[in-house]
């Protein structure tokens, strides 16, 4: 079975200037970041009970100072994850009533 968070967090840290960690914590000191975690990662198996391939979603958190630079990350995680083959099934940005910190949740599929 593939795991994929070490692939992600290694193409995740290729973002310049942005924190990354996994996790659902969220726990971070410095901004911009992104966050992210395996929401799903289910097998479906061949009539010899051998894993045939496996659903993947990735859950992206976005976290900036500002819409226009979390949309910028946005785009550039975006084009990270495309690059491992996951598509951008969803994005929503999450409201924070006094507007201190802007946050995108995404999440990204993929079929191995």
């Amino acid at each position: 079975m593939f795991n994929p968070k070490k692939e992600v967090f290694e193409k995740l840290k290729e973002l310049e200037d942005v924190t990354v960690s996994q996790g659902s914590q969220n726990v971070f000191n410095t901004l911009p970041a992104v966050t992210f975690n395996v929401q799903n990662n289910s097998v479906n198996l061949t009539l010899d009970n051998e894993i045939a391939s496996q659903d993947i979603i990735i859950g992206v958190d976005v976290w900036a100072e500002s819409s226009v630079q979390s949309s910028s990350i946005l785009a550039q995680v975006e084009a990270k994850m495309r690059e491992l083959l996951y598509q951008l099934t969803g994005s929503v940005d999450v409201p924070n009533p006094d507007q201190s910190i802007h946050h995108i949740a995404c999440s990204f599929r993929a079929i191995r």
